[in-house]
């Protein structure tokens, strides 16, 4: 069975139906000025083409204008089950609004024209129910007539398939219209890859995002919880401050996460937590309480650094200290930062187990292209006996 005749069996089929109605619409307002022209031609054929034709160029010129486009879009999608991708907010090329404008002529005459169509059709469905209610009146056709009687069944069944025929058929070439002249032009295709690669690019930044800032928090609760279920007899206070931990460290990755999904969500999210190189202390601090021994040295000027650079810097020194929960063997964990009036220097050193570390890859990669788009380099393996993560970021153009 053809696409065609499945498209019969289909409610959807008949679409065109409501969406000739609608493309009736902007004829209305537009009429009215049309009138005028064509009183100025003889009586007859003539004005009735003239009044024609002014309604057609004023309907070309509304078809003009940039909003036009994009509910024309809209209603295709919505009443004939189109997947036109909608236009982008900048103002369309003078093509495409030529070719909106050419659509809404076309939309609105075909879809009279189907609409007077379908009329017709239907009114000789009622010619059985004329002759079955007793009127013996004469039906003509093409100049021809014919006393109502029995022959109207089959006629009226026959006008019925042809009504839906005609209708199944206008919805499609309705699509087709559709596509060819609201589907994107090639410049509206560019520009909706490259909206579409800015929004796969912040996905992948909110899934490092997660990653970094839920991976942290996990690990040392983690630690936490295990360090507490040990002490919670001999060392209750330690317990209570293990608990307060978890407790902050939660209630920070909880507000990142609020941030993420209103992201994806597309909704009004909470603000962006700003986790900075001013608050590298305090993942210091949880870090010593999860149990490592950090040892922290920050020189140069840390809260002048720019926002982007003391953002990535924080989450460079987080990933750092994650990985160290992990797998560091004893000893000291060394964090070093240091903001230079040319460059930020980040190092983490610590221990290696004795079976070598699990490197985190997953997180080291997606640290290492945030830091490779701020034209810095970032360095992660083993240093001797000690495993070092180190970044070195630019501050100046040309660094």
């Amino acid at each position: 069975m053809s696409d065609f005749a499945r498209s019969l069996l289909r409610p959807g089929g008949y679409r065109s139906v409501p969406y000739a109605v609608l493309g009736a619409v902007p004829a209305f307002p537009v009429a009215p000025f049309a009138v005028p022209w064509a009183l100025l031609s003889p009586a007859g054929w003539p004005r009735l083409l003239l009044a024609v034709l002014t309604l057609a160029v004023l309907l070309g010129l509304l078809g003009l204008l940039g909003p036009v486009r994009r509910i024309g879009v809209a209603v295709a999608n919505g009443l004939l089950g189109t997947d036109l991708p909608a236009p982008g907010r900048a103002r369309p090329a003078w093509p495409d609004r030529l070719r909106s404008g050419a659509w809404l002529v076309l939309h609105s005459g075909f879809g009279g024209l189907l609409l007077g169509v379908d009329g017709l059709l239907v009114l000789g469905v009622l010619m059985p129910a004329m002759w079955l209610n007793g009127d013996q009146g004469q039906f003509a056709f093409f100049g021809a007539t014919a006393a109502a009687g029995p022959w109207t069944l089959p006629v009226a069944l026959i006008m019925l398939v042809a009504a839906l025929l005609v209708t199944a058929a206008a919805t499609r070439g309705f699509r087709a219209g559709a596509i060819a002249l609201l589907g994107p032009s090639a410049a509206e295709r560019a520009a909706l890859a490259e909206r579409r690669a800015a929004m796969l690019a912040q996905r992948n930044r909110l899934a490092r995002e997660l990653h970094d800032s839920i991976g942290h928090t996990l690990t040392t609760s983690t630690i936490q919880a295990a360090a507490a279920a040990d002490l919670v007899e001999a060392d209750p206070a330690q317990v209570r401050r293990a608990l307060g931990t978890i407790e902050e460290a939660s209630r920070t990755a909880l507000e990142d996460l609020d941030h993420v999904l209103g992201l994806l969500r597309e909704e009004p999210a909470a603000k962006e937590p700003t986790r900075t190189l001013t608050e590298v202390d305090v993942l210091a601090v949880r870090a010593r309480e999860a149990g490592l021994d950090v040892r922290l040295a920050v020189t140069g000027p840390v809260a002048a650094l720019p926002a982007t650079v003391s953002r990535e810097g924080y989450r460079i020194v987080q990933e750092g200290l994650t990985n160290a929960l992990r797998h560091a063997g004893p000893g000291a964990v060394d964090v070093r930062v240091v903001a230079g009036p040319e460059r930020l220097e980040i190092a983490v050193v610590n221990a290696l187990p004795g079976d070598r570390p699990r490197t985190g890859r997953r997180g080291l990669t997606g640290l290492t292209e945030r830091v490779e788009a701020l034209r810095g380099e970032l360095d992660a393996g083993p240093d001797g006996e000690r495993w070092r993560l180190s970044a070195t970021i630019p501050l100046r153009t040309g660094t």
